[in-house]
């Protein structure tokens, strides 16, 4: 599964175009006019700010596209881990200063939602995803999907020898071998946590089964690190022979655009995938410019696009197999199913547990 590195923020002319004039139709079925509403004219400038996790280059990219389609808009683009922008909405009640929040997994949505801190919204493709994939009021709609792996370096191991289940993490020739992401920081961590949890409980939410599991790959494990790029690093550059638990996408991409060393193994059984969702904030200062920019880079074009420069799965079934990279189309998995509203809630309550009575102090 390698290939040549991808060159970040390609832009085609012929890519600008074709979204400037789906802008106009956009605008029109948004109830933008070019204006600020208040009988200007398109000469007025307008802006809609946006917050996102999904990274600079992305963010830049898509900015750049968006002004080059809505050229009296501009785009005030922040990169912020999930985390913070919920804590900034939060800090921003009273007189919000963010438009967009595009990206980070549900249970920071669904928290912003019963805070009354999203917009009900129903873009154009709310048919083109399951159910499952969205708020049931419309607060939010997942773009992507977060595929759960066991990452490790191609230069030391063979796929054949790394853990093809999760009960292989716990094999004693792994001891020491895995380092995890600060599962507290991450949405990827605590997603793959609370499913373990979740799948081995049964039908009776039964924690026992899942928390033995979660101590013994504690004891496993030889550190949590700070950030992703410190698991990149401790993977790809230790001799040691570290793998760790991540997710498809950041491995496939990491791989082709920086040229990490990574190979990944999807687990056997139904995997515990994360929703990556965008929404509109609650009484933004932009509410027509954040309908434009929600549209722009959940349609169809864009969705293609970020499969093919940033490898994103995506969440939409309008968009056939065929259409995505190759090495998309070849991830499979069989999705675990879970109550989202009560996956959220019980995360809260389960990784408390997990950082109270299983981790150990000093990792």
């Amino acid at each position: 599964m390698s290939g040549g590195r991808v060159q970040l923020g390609r832009r085609s002319s012929g890519w600008f175009s074709t979204w400037a004039a789906a802008a106009i139709v956009l605008a029109a079925a948004c109830g933008g006019e070019g204006g600020s509403g208040d009988g200007a004219g398109p000469a007025r400038s307008r802006r809609v700010v946006v917050f996102t996790p999904h990274g600079q280059e992305m963010l830049d990219e898509y900015e750049a596209a968006f002004e080059a389609a809505y050229p009296d808009i501009d785009v005030v683009g922040r990169f912020i881990p999930t985390g913070q922008i919920l804590s900034q909405l939060r800090i921003d009640r009273a007189s919000p200063k963010v438009d967009v929040w595009w990206g980070g997994t549900t249970a920071f949505f669904t928290q912003a939602k019963q805070e009354g801190l999203l917009e009900p919204y129903r873009p154009s493709w709310a048919e083109a995803v399951e159910p499952d994939f969205r708020d049931v009021d419309d607060a939010w709609y997942a773009q992507f999907i977060q595929a759960p792996a066991i990452i490790y370096n191609v230069h030391i191991y063979d796929p054949r020898d790394v853990p093809q289940t999760w009960e292989e993490l716990l094999d004693p020739k792994w001891a020491g071998k895995i380092v995890i992401r600060e599962p507290l920081h991450s949405g990827t961590v605590k997603t793959i946590f609370t499913g373990l949890i979740w799948a081995m409980g049964g039908p009776d939410r039964d924690t026992g089964p899942g928390y033995a599991f979660l101590k013994r790959l504690d004891a496993q494990t030889r550190a949590y690190l700070p950030d992703p790029q410190a698991l990149y690093d401790r993977v790809a550059r230790s001799p040691a022979g570290y793998i760790s638990l991540w997710n498809v996408t950041d491995a496939i991409f990491q791989r082709e655009a920086n040229g990490y060393p990574f190979g990944f193994v999807i687990p056997r059984g139904p995997a515990p995938i994360s929703l990556d969702p965008i929404a509109i904030v609650a009484r933004g200062p932009n509410p027509a410019e954040a309908r434009l920019f929600y549209e722009f880079v959940t349609s169809k074009e864009a969705g293609l696009r970020m499969a093919r420069d940033h490898f994103r799965l995506l969440a939409r079934r309008d968009i056939p197999p065929e259409a995505v990279p190759e090495i998309l189309a070849a991830v499979k998995f069989e999705p675990l199913h879970v109550d989202l509203a009560e996956f959220d809630r019980l995360q809260v309550e389960w990784m408390r547990h997990w950082q109270d009575h299983i981790r150990s102090p000093e990792k």
